[in-house]
């Protein structure tokens, strides 16, 4: 294990993954995989988007401005600590690569996408950083208290997974690693979109953290044994099938998150995303015959449909066959 490699090497090492995450948030007992190719990528993201310009180069130099951010330090501190610490060695770094690399660093520790990297835009509000405690701005601007949507009617069915959002309500589902987007919904008015945070073994590695506020992990967890009910073998298929298109490193805890809790009540912080979520999916009417057959939400609509699909079919048959008699008589009647 060597902390002083560049953050770079890919993969990293077990060992030197273990040491990160005890220092991050004192726990490794978790699959730690998927976690560490998020990790990679968003170093190698920022050091594309600052063409190299970072004054930060290896694990330990990202353990030593966590360290800061996790003690507790405000924003101006824990930059001029990274400003003490190069001018010891007798470096001088732009603003803009100093706050670069203290959002690199935050981003690593919560697993949410703060700041602006060069070259990037999401068109979404962007989550900044720059005053106060790292606590702070994670309570206050990027998971804060809203106002309660209004959900009576909703009722949260097993019909309501996240292979059925695709396949009922034709929505398409794009997995990510940044937290602060769970449960986003997109209607661009020709396609739906919902934006899933996956990464169920970073979660239980969280669950006796007081890294985030109070609740959020559990909540969001059950966001996922919701969506993604555990034992389903249609939804297990679906996942295996989906990250394989997909840039995102898959975690297969994703389908051993526990029960799902059905009340929608119980939901704090993704209460008004999933109410948003579920009034869209029940809205959603096909558009395809295979969304057609997918579709059993109104099990006596669809009874009634195919059935009256598969006598349509019948007796259509039945016509081209006499009319097929009637056209071989004509040219042989004889016969």
């Amino acid at each position: 294990m060597s902390l002083d490699n560049s953050f770079l090497e890919d993969p990293v090492p077990q060992s030197t993954q273990e040491a990160i995450a005890n220092y991050l948030w004192n726990n490794s007992r978790f699959q730690l995989q998927p976690y560490f190719r998020y990790y990679t990528d968003q170093c190698r993201f920022a050091v594309q988007s600052y063409s190299g310009y970072l004054p930060v180069k290896t694990h330990q130099h990202l353990i030593n401005i966590a360290l800061d951010i996790l003690n507790g330090y405000p924003h101006h501190e824990v930059k001029a600590r990274l400003v003490a610490r190069r001018t010891q060695l007798g470096e001088t770094d732009s603003e803009e690569s100093l706050n670069g690399s203290i959002d690199l660093t935050l981003r690593l520790i919560y697993m949410v996408d703060v700041g602006v990297f060069r070259n990037a835009y999401s068109g979404r509000e962007r989550l900044l950083w720059d005053t106060g405690t790292s606590k702070t701005f994670i309570e206050n601007k990027v998971f804060r208290a809203e106002m309660r949507r209004e959900h009576s009617g909703i009722k949260l069915e097993p019909v309501f997974n996240v292979c059925n959002i695709v396949r009922i309500g034709g929505f398409r589902v794009e997995l990510t690693s940044n937290l602060s987007d769970h449960l986003l919904l997109r209607d661009t008015g020709v396609e739906k979109s919902i934006t899933i945070f996956h990464h169920a073994s970073f979660l239980t590695g969280q669950k006796q953290s007081s890294l985030f506020p109070d609740g959020l992990v559990d909540d969001t967890l059950r966001t996922l044994a919701l969506l993604f009910p555990q034992g389903n073998s249609t939804t297990a298929r679906w996942y295996g099938k989906h990250v394989q298109d997909n840039i995102e490193e898959p975690d297969f805890n994703v389908l051993k998150c526990g029960p799902a809790h059905r009340h929608i009540d119980g939901y704090k912080y993704w209460h008004n995303r999933l109410v948003e979520l579920k009034e869209a999916f029940d809205q959603a009417r096909p558009s395809t015959l295979t969304q057609w057959w997918n579709d059993r939400r109104d099990g006596v609509q669809w009874y009634t449909l195919w059935i009256a699909i598969s006598l349509t079919v019948f007796f259509g048959l039945v016509q081209s066959i006499e009319g097929a008699l009637q056209v071989y008589k004509a040219y042989h009647p004889n016969s």
